[in-house]
């Protein structure tokens, strides 16, 4: 640097004129001293002061010379310097993307993004998403593929966009009217967005922003970092719920008002279903409400039960809804304790206890309850009505029979609660009785209710807030609340529907305390200890009613419907627009289109001209922009032993230029004395610095070096390693972790935006990462590519595209089919790169998606138990007789005695009310159950989001045995009615009798025949006989007489239906079979029944007995049980062991333990009680014995052998069996009516009546075996591992033996799923990203090792104006050939080369750059120029070469002349000749023989094909040298070398 110009703080410039009046300088240049610090003189012509610029002279000018040649080479003559300052042209280039048209096109693309977003947007917040999601190959694509593909392109658009604004930034500092610094000019550059981002702002030697630059810059910073990361996430299908306004229709019931209690059997049986069993009988009956049933007016049916639509929707309207609220108050024991009662009906004193309770609010409660009583020795529980002010009441019933005092008084509350222990031996002080006085009120009102649908559950809920403000006591006109209170607390109505068995122990209950005393199992210690005793007792109040409201229902169903209005609301799976996302994304869109705007405004060439008239990306455009300008030409010459960009920037740092009309111009300070000084870097005997003193050059781009590509290389393997490991793991494991599948909800204000899981924005940034960072290789190699086959080869007329065309503005496939074209492999494949990297995008954006899945794991787990095959042990007494005190009693009433887990109400429940299987049942299998509670139940993930992770529930898959029991049936021929039916004539008075309300009839049938069987049996031979085969209409030999449909003048339709026993020979129940498995028979009678018909029975009296006004219809059924077994693998839910599937190993084979012991007794001869004996049973013959005496639970004792007469069946039992108007049938026919919805003559079909039998009978053994299972004991079905009769069951002396069982495994292996959130990868996208990935991999690698070469092939960096004029500042022929050629059409001759590479200048200087290597063929020429120039290396043995094969590229170091020395550093050969032309003189020929460290040097192995042919074998000029005057060979004039 020169102190007098760097002294000048604020120098002014002037453009250095290059007319040809304007001066002459003759220059001369003098070979350089390595080692001389000297600078170099210049030497002024005497008619210039020294303060004069130097110029082109007027040879210089094209204008003078028409048509040129420079040895062969032919140029275009060019007239634009001739052309006067007015008509020369306007220099109007701007690159494709920088044109009002494209750019226009990019703005009007971001524009329609964004509305394309904000439509989106609005569209799915208005209608609850964009389209259906059907599963639709069409819709994935639109939400996975469509967003992520636009904001793809639109930012490959705007990162085409930057790069034309920064290759444009330098001609656009040039040509401002003050030129520019050479930092911000011929050496500017800025590779990488983040140098754009900086190198826009103002600097310190500019105060200007960059607005072109910046706005480009930031607006392609949020294509990748905002735009395309959250383009992946802005659609999601998900279920959506829609709400809609609906024409709704309603039940009628205002024709059965006031609404009177009128329950039947069905309402008991569904109300203890819901206590006991906890059904949903209706959806619209809940624990606090009945609810008047609605539904859309597009739905056909009336909805009344328990799943009301399979439709995943909401319902919502206002309608009428019913409840009871019981406000109870305390009792306190105010008296008790034992005393001595005289009972004045024995005339006798007895011991008794005495009770006195008294409540808060006045109300007495006094009775004495006798010893002896059941209330007394076991305790129970009393709910009965109050009479205010009643005084001595004496109520038997209470006390069962007993004639004791019995008081209520001053009581405002209309019913009593009573609850005791037994007080046998209790005393005043450890009595323990509770009681609570109650008022009930019955409510309506009409809130709101919402009914939310599922396919497995139907809720029904009611706003209760609402309702409690508005409801009102129900109005006389509405009920008759007194009949409903008078119903609930009778006594006999819930002891028939709940019979206490034979044989039971259970505590007394009387009214409705019997169902609540059901409900903890008739312990009054359980009763006592629950402090929700009266909210169950309230439960159970609700439910009865809200059930007799179900009956009104049912009533209305077929009536008319009334109109209301409501809303459905209906969840759909949709596709929607994430709110968060779309919000980012039109913020950011907008903001682009600004900056845009900005960048079309400010790249006008009014606003920012470029002072080009073509593009410059080529090489030899940039030769045409120097090369006219001696000053420009002046300050570059000197550079070319610059090896970095640091230096090139030191020693341009006070430099000027400007570009004008095509021509970049040194712009020198106005009044500088030395300027000539500082235009020349060569003074006389000065040391020349050039590239082979350099050790290192800068590298072509950082990501070029070694690190790099490696980081590059292993980054690429690393994320095909890990998509395919997660694309491995997801298939065979599932990918749960919290990582993987967390989402962040976003909500601003309590607007909830959403949620949004980062793994697809983390792989879009690395795709768009790996696609900016192979978008840089592909860059920079694009830009050397020209320089690359420079250096390869000498460029010829034939492919002179190396020197005249340029890949800057070239991409993607565009660039890749330019460069197979011209078969530049490696630039081909890069750029195929760059374009994947693209797709890589779109695919890795679209990789996951979240949805429901499971975690499996593996646990050891134990077996508790098996099947069994040991039969069950139980206690008895000796029998006696055949039937009368039976010994099998105790253990059939067992089978009935818990209500509450009853397995035939439980089965019953099951087919007719929708009830779900047992626990570890399905499809009618039973299997052998596991302790669940060992399975894990540890929280695996957090989503993050607000909804629940996973809407299943944790699953256990496992190997067990299983059990069934099927029917194999046969129907009974019943054509002939005269085998099973008799006609009576009902005029016989003497025989027949009938009630006032009866309707007469002259005559009736009944089933049976008269003469055989008394009327109670059918038949089953072909010729009845009482030795033959037979059974009963009626479960057993008694007469039906229940129950008629309708009223005395019209007999509706009824029918009965009973499960009874095939009987032989006088055998009857429980004892009827001699082998098993029996047979039994299912009957169906369908027709007119009549009740009201007695038949009499002299001295015993009139018997009622049904009789048919027709013909009744009937189907009857002969069935065989079988049970059978089999190995299965099951998958059950852990929580409730709830079976999900199963799949069975092998046929099911026979179960003979079933059928081994039939209540076999054992007596062991050393008992102190000679009456006690052991029972063994098999699970099948208890099964089936219990099935088929459930109905008549009196004959469980045996069945009534009187033979004066037959009985009538009592109708004070109706435990298991549905008696009503119309129906007479026990629980097991019921079920099998409700699975034909109902239709009574559905069931006269043989074929039906089988199918219905089969799966009730198959359900009720579902619920036998998995009733009362424990993992210490087994159950009916199942035994504890290796469980084993006593040895002594039958005593010491009898051994029992058992049967030979394989031993079961004791360890079982137990698969469990637990539901998680899972992220899902797209396989279709995880195989595009892999091969593309995996070609990335191979590409990286080949460049990796190609790449090596380049610093070898190109020994500058090439990036900046400078990196590229330096190249040919000193290259006097090429200038030459850019100053005569048509820019825009360039081409060389046929016989011209150009060559990157090392060559001796006009002035002697060794030099690396692109210069023509000759002018005549390769194969010789005429004469011989003094420019020497080597090929890729020079040809000295200090310059580097490439030598593959280890053949040397450069020609021998020896002198050509033949000497055999090199000169030593610093030396200067000299060789005179003569001059072969005219013209020229004879000029010495100066070899430099520089010494450097790179002369060992080799590059790899591989290669690009490089020819190894000399540079400087390529010229053909005679060695002596033209007139040092004739100007037209080098631009830069010189004197003649004087030495010192």
């Amino acid at each position: 640097m020169h102190a007098p110009f760097a002294q000048n703080r604020r120098p002014s410039y002037r453009v250095l004129p290059h007319t040809a009046e304007d001066a002459y300088i003759d220059h001369s240049f003098p070979l350089a001293d390595r080692h001389s610090l000297a600078s170099s003189a210049v030497h002024y012509s005497q008619d210039f002061p020294p303060s004069a610029p130097h110029i082109p002279t007027s040879s210089w000018s094209s204008e003078a010379s028409p048509a040129k040649r420079v040895g062969d080479i032919t140029f275009d003559e060019r007239h634009e310097s001739s052309r006067s300052r007015g008509d020369a042209p306007t220099p109007t280039w701007l690159p494709y993307t920088l044109r009002w048209p494209c750019l226009t096109l990019i703005l009007a693309f971001t524009a329609v993004l964004e509305i394309l977003v904000v439509i989106a947007h609005a569209i799915s917040a208005r209608e609850l998403g964009l389209v259906a999601d059907d599963g639709s190959g069409s819709i994935a694509i639109l939400s996975r593929f469509v967003p992520t593909l636009l904001a793809v392109a639109h930012g490959i658009l705007l990162s085409i966009l930057l790069n034309d604004v920064k290759r444009t930034q330098a001609f656009a500092n040039l040509a401002s009217p003050s030129g520019a610094p050479a930092k911000l000019s011929l050496t500017w550059t800025a590779d990488a967005w983040w140098e754009a981002l900086v190198a826009s702002f103002p600097k310190r030697h500019t105060r200007k922003t960059s607005w072109a630059l910046l706005c480009a810059t930031i607006a392609f910073m949020f294509s990748f970092l905002i735009v395309s990361p959250f383009s992946s996430t802005l659609l999601v299908s998900q279920d959506v719920l829609f709400t809609e306004e609906a024409a709704f229709s309603q039940l009628d019931i205002s024709s059965a008002l006031p609404l009177q209690a009128n329950p039947i059997a069905t309402t008991y049986f569904r109300t203890v279903s819901n206590i006991l069993q906890n059904v949903t009988t209706s959806a619209w009956i809940t624990d606090s409400y009945a609810v008047l049933p609605f539904w859309p007016s597009t739905v056909d049916s009336v909805p009344l039960g328990p799943i009301i639509s399979d439709s995943v929707q909401t319902w919502s309207a206002k309608t009428t809804v019913f409840d009871v609220d019981m406000n109870c108050e305390p009792m306190d024991l105010v008296e008790s304790g034992p005393f001595g009662w005289f009972d004045p009906e024995f005339n006798d004193t007895i011991d008794a206890f005495q009770v006195g309770l008294l409540s808060s609010s006045g109300c007495a409660f006094n009775f004495t309850l006798p010893d002896g009583t059941t209330l007394s020795g076991s305790g129970g529980a009393a709910w009965s009505s109050s009479s205010v002010g009643s005084i001595n009441v004496t109520v038997t019933d209470f006390v069962e029979g007993w004639n004791s005092p019995f008081s209520i008084g001053g009581c405002t509350q209309d019913e009593i609660i009573f609850l005791s222990k037994p007080l046998t031996q209790a005393t005043s002080k450890n009595a323990t009785i509770i009681a609570q006085a109650c008022k009930t009120t019955y409510y309506m009102g009409v809130p709101s209710v919402t009914v939310t649908l599922s396919k497995s559950v139907s809720l029904v809920e009611v706003d209760e807030l609402e309702y409690s403000s508005i409801r009102k006591p129900i109005p006389s006109t509405v009920a008759d609340v007194s009949s409903f209170q008078g119903v609930f607390l009778n006594n006999t109505n819930w002891s028939i529907h709940l019979r206490k068995p034979a044989k039971s122990q259970r505590a007394y209950a009387s009214g409705p305390a019997i169902l609540l005393s059901a409900l903890y199992d008739f312990s009054p210690d359980q009763m006592v200890a629950d402090t929700s005793f009266i909210r169950n007792a309230e439960r159970v109040k609700r439910r009865f009613f809200s059930e007799q409201l179900r009956d009104v229902f049912d009533a209305a169903s077929d009536g008319n419907k009334i109109k209301l209005d409501g809303t459905v609301k209906d969840t759909r799976r949709r596709v929607v627009v994430v709110p968060s996302v779309a919000i980012v994304l039109e913020v950011f869109l907008l903001l682009q289109l600004l900056l845009l705007s900005v960048v079309l405004i400010t790249t006008r060439l009014s606003r920012r001209p470029l002072g080009l008239f073509v593009d410059p990306a080529p090489p030899i455009r940039v030769a045409q922009l120097i090369s006219n300008d001696a000053g420009t030409l002046q300050s570059l010459d000197s550079l070319h032993g610059a090896s970095s960009k640091e230096e090139l920037e030191l020693s341009l740092s006070e430099k000027r230029y400007m570009l004008s009309r095509g021509q970049i111009h040194l712009m020198t300070s106005e009044g500088r004395e030395d300027l000539p000084e500082m235009l020349t870097s060569q003074k006389q005997g000065s040391y020349q610095h050039t590239l082979l003193d350099s050790a290192h050059t800068d590298k072509q781009s950082y990501a070029f070096s070694l690190w790099m590509f490696i980081i590059l290389v292993f980054l690429l393997s690393a994320t095909l390693t890990a998509i395919a490991y997660l694309y491995w793991y997801s298939d065979a494991f599932g990918l749960y972790q919290t990582a993987f599948v967390y989402a962040f909800d976003i909500s601003v204000g309590g607007l909830d935006l959403g949620n949004v899981n980062p793994a697809s924005l983390i792989t879009t940034i690395v795709a768009v990462s790996i696609g900016l960072w192979w978008g840089s290789l592909d860059a920079v190699l694009r830009r050397i590519q020209p320089y690359l086959v420079l250096a390869k080869r000498p460029i010829t007329g034939s492919s002179s595209e190396a020197i005249g065309i340029s890949y800057v503005s070239s991409y993607l496939l565009w660039a890749t089919w330019r460069a197979m074209k011209r078969s530049h492999w490696v630039l081909a494949l890069v750029c195929t790169g760059a374009f994947l990297s693209e797709i890589l995008t779109i695919a890795m954006s679209s990789l996951w998606e979240r949805e429901a899945g499971t975690f499996q794991s593996v646990v050891e787990v134990s077996r508790q138990l098996e099947l069994r095959h040991v039969p069950q042990l139980a206690a008895g007494m000796q029998q006696f007789t055949s039937h009368a005190g039976n010994y099998k009693q105790d253990i059939l009433s067992e089978l009935f005695d818990n209500m509450r887990t009853s397995w035939i109400y439980g089965a019953a429940v099951q087919t007719s009310l929708n009830g779900t299987e047992p626990p570890w049942s399905s499809g009618g299998w039973s299997f052998v159950p596991y302790d669940l509670s060992m399975v894990p139940s540890t929280t695996l993930q957090n989503t993050g989001n607000r909804t629940s992770a996973s809407k299943g529930a944790t699953n256990a898959t496992v190997d067990t045995s299983a059990i069934r029991a099927r029917l194999e049936c046969s129907p009974l021929a019943l054509e002939d009615s005269k085998t099973w039916l008799t006609e009576w004539d009902l005029t016989n008075t003497t025989q027949w009798n009938k009630t006032k309300s009866t309707k007469a009839m002259s005559r009736g049938f009944e089933l049976g025949l008269s003469d055989k069987g008394d009327n109670t049996l059918l038949y089953l031979d072909a010729q009845p006989n009482d030795q033959g085969n037979y059974t009963t209409f009626f479960v057993n030999n008694k007469r039906f007489q229940c129950c008629q449909n309708g009223t005395d003048v019209q007999v509706g339709s009824g029918s009965v239906g009973y499960w009874s026993p095939n009987l032989r020979n006088g055998t009857f129940y429980p004892d009827f079979a001699g082998t098993w498995p029996a047979n039994f028979t299912v009957k169906w009678i369908h027709g007119l029944p009549v009740e009201g018909y007695c038949g009499i029975v002299p001295t015993y009296g009139c018997f009622p007995r049904l009789m048919w006004e027709e013909k009744p219809q009937m189907a009857a059924l002969n069935c065989m049980p079988v049970i059978e077994t089999a190995n299965v693998t099951v998958t059950v839910n852990a929580p409730d062991g709830r079976v999900i599937d199963f799949a069975l190993h092998g046929e099911p084979q026979p179960d003979d333990s079933a059928w081994s012991d039939d209540f076999i007794q054992h007596q062991y001869n050393g008992s102190a009680d000679g009456f006690a004996i052991n029972i063994t049973t098999s699970h099948g013959i208890l099964f089936v014995t219990a099935l088929l005496g459930a109905a008549d639970q009196s004959e469980v004792v045996g069945t009534n052998l009187d033979y004066l007469y037959t009985y009538s069946e009592s109708i004070d039992d109706q435990t298991f069996n549905i008696r009503q108007p119309g129906m007479n049938v026990d629980l097991i026919t019921y079920s099998m009516l409700s699975l034909v919805n109902y239709d009574h003559e559905a069931l006269l079909d043989t074929d039906t009546l089988k199918r219905t039998a089969q799966k009730t009978f198959t359900s009720l053994f579902q619920n036998f075996v998995s009733n009362n299972v424990s993992f210490s004991t087994g159950g009916y079905a199942f035994q504890p591992l290796g469980e084993k009769l006593p040895d002594d069951l039958d005593g010491p002396v009898n051994k029992r033996s058992e049967a030979d069982v394989a031993p079961v495994n004791g360890t079982a292996t137990m698969h469990i799923s637990r539901p998680v959130e899972l992220l899902k990868i797209s396989k279709p996208a995880a195989w595009i990203c892999l091969s593309i990935l995996a070609y990335l991999v191979l590409v990286g690698m080949a460049l990796t090792i190609a790449s090596r070469r380049y610093p070898a092939v190109l020994l500058r960096r090439i990036n900046s104006i400078a990196d590229v004029a330096v190249l040919m500042a000193g290259s006097h022929r090429l200038l030459q050939l850019a100053r005569e050629k048509v820019a825009k059409n360039f081409r060389l001759d046929p016989n011209t080369r150009v060559r990157l590479g090392w060559f001796n200048d006009r002035n002697g200087t060794t030099r690396w750059g692109i210069e023509v290597v000759g002018d005549g063929p390769e194969d010789g020429g005429a004469r011989k120029d003094n420019n020497s120039l080597g090929g890729i290396g020079a040809p000295y043995s200090s310059v580097p070469q490439y030598e593959p094969e280890g053949t040397p590229l450069a020609p021998s170091v020896e002198h050509q002349s033949g000497a055999s020395a090199l000169s030593k550093p610093g030396q200067v050969l000299h060789r005179s000749g003569t001059a072969g032309q005219e013209g020229v003189e004879a000029h010495e020929l100066h070899f430099l023989t520089p010494v450097s460290s790179w002369a060992t040097r080799r590059s790899p192995s591989i290669d690009i094909t490089v020819d190894q042919t000399p540079f400087s074998d390529y010229f053909t000029e005679d060695t002596y040298l033209r007139h040092s005057n004739s100007e037209q060979d080098s631009l830069i004039p010189r004197q003649p070398y004087q030495a010192s």
